[in-house]
This record gives C-alpha cells, sequence and structure tokens, in this order.
C-alpha cells in the first residue's frame, strides 16, 4: 500500500513503476511539505527493492503549469521568521532541505524519467535531475529567481546547456523554450500537450523489464561517473560490471538472450 502525500499523488503500478505527481493547486508551487514529500517518495525506491522506475509529472490546471517555483508567501514568512514552530520533521533550513529533495531525484536508486507538460521555472527546474525529460509543446524552463531577490540553479542548467545560454537565464530571468533544451540534446523528445506522461511511462515499463540488480547498479554507476575524466569513468564502469556478474541473474540475462527467451529474475 502506497503512502499517501499530502502534495504528492503517487501511483504504484504492478510492474514496480511509480509514477509521482506534483499535486498542489494551482501551480504546483513548492513549500516546506512538498520538499518533504519529494524527498521521502524519491528516497524510499533505495528500501522498496520492487520499485523498478520512477516517473515524475504533475497535475496540470488550465494554466499549463507544471512547477511555478519556490512558494514566495510561505518563503518570506520562513525569511521573517514567522514560523517559530514549524511543522514537526521538516526542516526550517528551507535552502539545505530543498538541496537533499533534489539529490533524492538525482541519486534516486532507480531511473527517474520527467515529464513536462508545461512552465518549469525556478523550483520546477527539478526535472532536470532526472535521468530522461520529456516535454510538451508549450513546455518551457526558467531561472526567475534574479526578479524576486534570489539566485536559481545555474550549475544544472549549465550541464544542461552549456555556460553562455545558461548565464543568460541566470542574469535575465526569462523562460527558454523547451524545443530549445531538445535542440541541445538536455530533452529526450518534444510531444504533444498532454502526452509527456505516458511517453515517460512507456519508457519506465520498458525500464522495468530489465534486471532489477542490473538496473540499479546501471543508475549507481551512472551516477557516480558524472565528471569523471573518460579513463577513470571506464575503471569505475569496469568495477561496477565486476560486480554485476557475481549476481545470478547477470547469468540468467546472458542465458535468456542466447536462448531468444524472456529472463526470470531471480533477484540474486
Amino acid at each position: 500500500m502506497e503512502r499517501e502525500y499530502e502534495t504528492l499523488e503517487v501511483v504504484r503500478k504492478d510492474n514496480g513503476v511509480v509514477i509521482v505527481r506534483l499535486d498542489r493547486p494551482p501551480a504546483n508551487a513548492v513549500n516546506k511539505q512538498m520538499v518533504a514529500d519529494l524527498t521521502a517518495v524519491f528516497s524510499q525506491a533505495e528500501y522498496a527493492k520492487d520499485t523498478r522506475a520512477m516517473v515524475l509529472s504533475a497535475k496540470i490546471k488550465g494554466n499549463g503549469i507544471f512547477c511555478a517555483g519556490i512558494d514566495l508567501k510561505e518563503r518570506r514568512q520562513l525569511n521573517s521568521g514567522e514560523l517559530a514552530h514549524p511543522t514537526p520533521g521538516i526542516v526550517v533550513d528551507f535552502g539545505a532541505a530543498w538541496r537533499r529533495a533534489t539529490e533524492a531525484i538525482a541519486h534516486c536508486a532507480v531511473p527517474v524519467i520527467a515529464a513536462v507538460d508545461g512552465l518549469a521555472v525556478g523550483a520546477g527546474l527539478m526535472a532536470a535531475q532526472c535521468d530522461v525529460i520529456y516535454a510538451s509543446e508549450r513546455a518551457a524552463f526558467g531561472l526567475p529567481e534574479i526578479n524576486v531577490g534570489l539566485l536559481g540553479g545555474s550549475s544544472v542548467v549549465t550541464r544542461m546547456l552549456g555556460p553562455y545560454k545558461a548565464r543568460k537565464m541566470f542574469f535575465t530571468g526569462d523562460p527558454v523554450p523547451a524545443s530549445e533544451f531538445y535542440r541541445l540534446g538536455a530533452v529526450e523528445e518534444i510531444v504533444p500537450d498532454g502526452e509527456p506522461e505516458r511517453y515517460a511511462e512507456e519508457l519506465a515499463d520498458q525500464m522495468a523489464t530489465k534486471s532489477p540488480i542490473a538496473m540499479r547498479l546501471a543508475k549507481e554507476a551512472a551516477v557516480r561517473i558524472d565528471g569523471l575524466s573518460v579513463e577513470d569513468g571506464y575503471r569505475c564502469e569496469q568495477d561496477y560490471t565486476l560486480r554485476l556478474r557475481l549476481f545470478e541473474d547477470s547469468a540468467e540475462a546472458m542465458s535468456a538472450f542466447v536462448e531468444r527467451r524472456q529472463p526470470e529474475w531471480q533477484l540474486r
């Protein structure tokens, strides 16, 4: 039974795919409760061994907003110290808590696929922490923090677009169409409005057919080699390959391929 979250709609499919939808009307603005919910739901994959892949989506209202960023009304209260008695279990240091939430997405034990069907600005760039991004024709990404006395996450956008386009976003706050991210290879595919989640779910379903052990090691390796040199990255991959070969499912994958049959995973 999947636990309920105050700001998320979470659906667990029988094949181990978990769909996480932002659900905080009207614009899915990120408050401290959503930070706690996101951290919890993406961290649980480490212990829920039946989780095979995850999709990060959003319940989109008529305004076409995936996520409007941080809830500035709550942020003002946090800054002014008006929340003297915070909800138990929720970190008051919002910046540190949000960093942990984005790390939970980026370092999730299984692949995470983003389905961005609208405007994703500020904290909405949590989608950039995912392994694969599908975006709709109306989707756009932005870092508007410069307009409200804050600084945005330029580091992740720099990785996606390169330094110069990222700095323009950082310094102007202007949104950039998802089609530009696609042109530069940061988005997997631009799909019709209303369709990103379907595409993301189909890819997650495909990933769920792979060896669960191999998939988790592949995700861990992908995180580890990010930023390494080619030589160090190759050594890291070899180490993970050696670890994988110790599992019975590794031999089963090879046997099933040679015998042209579906593998039967034993999770060992």
